[in-house]
């Protein structure tokens, strides 16, 4: 069970926030520093604090774009084959590596090319038909592990991968469930991952919907789920639960009072009651 204290989970975040350096090199230090944690638990974590960071500093490096182009083109001239010269810059500036390889390319081709075209450009920098800057867009690539088109395909990766084994699980569980498919074509709009047919006891309380979450559930996050989803949820259809497959801070289960029920795994077999179609009710062994 992966329920961090309050205190701990603010430990974890500060030694993130005072690291100086790629992200990737702070993962591996922070498993170091935290051993008692695994390290999918840690880098949810530190994904959540990276991708803090860059909305909070998005603009104001977007204001800088034209001087810190002027300021790679000054150290490329120096040294055209040194592609390490936007990761330097990054890790200077605090700044994702891939965020800033594409705000740098947004303004070198400004009127030239289209959003989309720079966009492909970050995803496969040799069409960037400058070969020093390609080739300090790849190295950008390979060293972001928490920004770009890699992290984005692994966190859809993860997403789905833990919402086939919510769905397998259930079902070794004996529910009976729509999956958000079959909500969507039935005509909802907001749809739990799991919603069930039956609905079954959860520690004596009938729920009706479990949703997946591949991630770590810190405060804020839960909060802004509380209120963007789970809550329509529980409005409609009744109490639920929300799995956090990479645990949560002990905070965010205060909300056991309105019904939604915070987990960092699938139930046991003796929380669960199932409800029969008759209304007899069987108790899971």
């Amino acid at each position: 069970m992966v329920v961090i204290s309050v205190q701990k989970y603010n430990e974890i975040t500060e030694f993130i926030k005072n690291y100086r350096g790629l992200m990737i090199d702070c993962d591996k230090e922070l498993q170091t520093a935290f051993p008692e944690y695994s390290a999918t638990v840690l880098s949810s974590i530190l994904s959540r604090e990276v991708q803090k960071r860059l909305k909070a500093t998005y603009y104001p490096i977007q204001a800088q774009s034209a001087r810190l182009l002027q300021q790679y083109e000054k150290q490329i001239a120096e040294n055209p084959q040194n592609d390490s010269v936007l990761l330097d810059m990054a890790v200077k500036v605090r700044f994702s590596p891939v965020g800033l390889a594409r705000l740098l390319l947004a303004e070198m081709f400004k009127g030239s090319r289209t959003k989309n075209e720079v966009s492909n450009m970050v995803k496969n920098p040799y069409l960037i038909p400058d070969a020093a800057l390609g080739a300090n867009v790849r190295k950008c690539l390979f060293n972001d592990n928490y920004d770009g088109p890699i992290s984005d395909f692994i966190r859809r990766f993860m997403g789905e991968e833990y919402e086939i084994r919510l769905k397998q699980m259930a079902k070794d569980a004996g529910l009976v469930f729509n999956d958000e498919g079959d909500l969507r074509r039935t005509g909802y709009d907001k749809t739990p991952d799991l919603k069930l047919a039956i609905p079954c006891l959860y520690r004596g309380t009938p729920i009706h919907w479990i949703e997946s979450k591949a991630l770590f559930g810190d405060a804020a996050n839960h909060e802004k789920y509380v209120r963007e989803q789970l809550s329509c949820y529980r409005n409609r259809f009744g109490a639920g639960i929300v799995i956090y497959w990479m645990g949560y801070v002990d905070s965010v289960a205060d909300t056991d009072a309105s019904m939604i029920f915070v987990r960092d795994s699938f139930p046991e077999a003796n929380e669960l009651t199932l409800l029969k179609t008759e209304l007899h009710v069987k108790k899971l062994t």
